[in-house]
Order: structure tokens, then C-alpha cells, then sequence
């Protein structure tokens, strides 16, 4: 039974839903540390960034599958610690305000002063996303050779001896979709309650959802766990922000920013999530067994 979750559509379910439950459970951690270390929390939240390093580190020199959840939770933590208290430190240290919108405007948005400090970094990663990404003509990342190939950029395939560090090109999808989910819903919704109107905020929410949708579909024709999971963490990230942004409205409560008031939810949640690594962590290490071979004698579908 359980082998039926490395094989199609199954697979790419999986990663997708150890994509999106990173985030829920990224509010969850940021408020547990938040009540365990009380004003030693920035210290703790350090700490916490150099775990993240340090797993990440740690699958440099593995193996495909392993370096890819290994660069997934480093990269996660390290958003956790560096990113998010980061923001929430020098909102703290510099007084900055939060936004609120205008008088007439109903059930706007309300950001929180490290949104801001956020909000403030668009320019710095946006330049990094681009060096980084875009002007990566070997990158195989499929949002970026689409990019590539029209703007007539790519020179064609990458190199294929070109052994790519799937530790680090994990932890940096995470990291950089993170951030480019945050900063486009921030922007979206400031501008939304700022004369451009609601109604253009919805109508974005609409095509996101129907982007989240498409990726979704993407994820159910996955055949590999270790691309699976890659792709699953941009398309549940992507998700998540259809499923959040009708909290910030109203819709329902967000239970994952309250875990010591819902520690059942919470605890549900984090059982699913190291469940879902614990089955692409433990694939059978002979994936030819899980599929007819092809004529040439190899597995049609490996993780």
C-alpha cells in the first residue's frame, strides 16, 4: 500500500503537501519560540539559523534525494530564524510603525512593522533573485528557462556534467519563494487598500489561485520523489497563499499563529509534516522494483 506513494500522481502529492504545510508550520515554530525564550528570543532565533546551516551544510555531499529534503528543512529553519526574526529585531530596534489603511476602506489589511521591514528588502532580493536566477544560464529551474526562452537567453540545455548541489538549490528555492510570495501578497494588498481597490486584489487572488491551480497538476505528473518534493515546495508555497490571504479578511481564524491555544490542530499538522519526510526520506532504495523496467533495462520511473 504505502508503495503506491512513490509512484504517479501520489508522489507529487506528497512533496506538495510537505511544501505547504512548511508554511503554516513556520508561523507555528515562530510563535513557539517566541513564548519559550520571551526576550531571549532573537538569541534563540540565531541559534536556530545556524541549524538551519548546518543541516543544509550537511547535505552538500549526499546523495540527490537525501541533499534535497535536507536543503528543504535547512533552508526552512533558516528562514525561520535568520528571515523572520530578523525582520521582527530591527522593527523592534528601529521603532517602525505598521501601516494601517485608509478610513473608508472596509476589512482592509493591517500589516505588522516586520512586514515592513520586509516590504523594505524588495529591491536587495529581487536583485539576487536576478543575478542569482535569471542571469543563470545553466539553472535548470523551470521557472527561469521560461524566462529564458523568451527572452531568447538561454544558449540552450545546461551542461550535463555540471553536478548540481541539490542541498543548496533547494535551500535557496525556499527561501526565494518564501520571500517572493510574501512580497507579492505585502505589495498587493498596500496598493489594494491604497486607491488601485479591493476589486484588483481579488482579481489577482483569482489568478493566483488559478496558478496554484496549474502547478497543482504539475505536481500530480511528477514520477521522482527528489523532483517531486522540489517542485511541491514553490507549488505549496504558492497554494498556501491561496489558502491564507481569506484569513488576513476575516474568513477564519489562522490556528497555526495561536499553538498554545489550538495545540491539537498544531500538533495534527507537525504529525503529518514529519510523516510526509519520513515516507520521501525512507523511498525504497531500489526504485526499479516499484515499476517495469524499459526495454533498455532501466527503471521508467526512479526518486
Amino acid at each position: 500500500m504505502l508503495e503506491k506513494l512513490y509512484r504517479k500522481p501520489w508522489v507529487g502529492l506528497l512533496g506538495l503537501a510537505v511544501g505547504f504545510l512548511t508554511q503554516p508550520l513556520g508561523h507555528t515554530a515562530y510563535k513557539v519560540l517566541e513564548a519559550a525564550f520571551g526576550e531571549q528570543v532573537y538569541w534563540a532565533a540565531g541559534v536556530t539559523g545556524v541549524v538551519g546551516l548546518v543541516i543544509i551544510a550537511r547535505g552538500l555531499k549526499q546523495e540527490e534525494l537525501k541533499a534535497t529534503w535536507m536543503g528543504m528543512l535547512g533552508g526552512w529553519i533558516l528562514w525561520i530564524g535568520w528571515f523572520e526574526y530578523a525582520f521582527k529585531f530591527f522593527s523592534v530596534l528601529y521603532d517602525v510603525p505598521g501601516f494601517a489603511v485608509e478610513p473608508q476602506v472596509q476589512g482592509g489589511y493591517v500589516a505588522a512593522p516586520q512586514a515592513n521591514v520586509l516590504q523594505s528588502t524588495v529591491s536587495i532580493m529581487l536583485a539576487l533573485l536576478l543575478v542569482y536566477g535569471l542571469f543563470n544560464l545553466q539553472t535548470k529551474c523551470n521557472f527561469m528557462r521560461f524566462f529564458h526562452r523568451n527572452l531568447k537567453l538561454s544558449p540552450g540545455m545546461p551542461t550535463p556534467d555540471n553536478r548540481r548541489s541539490f542541498a543548496r538549490i533547494t535551500a535557496m528555492e525556499q527561501l526565494f519563494v518564501t520571500w517572493f510570495c510574501y512580497q507579492f501578497w505585502l505589495y498587493a494588498i498596500y496598493f489594494g487598500t491604497r486607491g488601485v481597490g479591493m476589486q484588483v486584489v481579488m482579481t489577482l487572488y483569482a489568478l493566483w489561485t488559478a496558478w496554484a491551480a496549474y502547478l497543482v497538476y504539475k505536481c500530480t505528473q511528477q514520477i521522482r520523489v527528489a523532483a517531486a518534493l522540489r517542485y511541491g515546495i514553490g507549488a505549496g508555497i504558492v497554494l498556501w497563499g491561496s489558502a491564507e490571504m481569506p484569513a488576513h479578511f476575516g474568513a477564519y481564524r489562522e490556528y497555526w499563529l495561536y499553538p498554545l491555544e489550538f495545540p491539537v490542530f498544531n500538533a495534527i499538522l507537525t504529525a503529518l509534516f514529519v510523516a510526509g519526510l519520513v515516507v520521501i526520506a525512507n523511498r525504497p532504495a531500489r526504485p526499479s522494483q516499484l515499476a517495469p523496467s524499459s526495454p533498455a533495462g532501466r527503471p521508467a520511473t526512479g526518486g
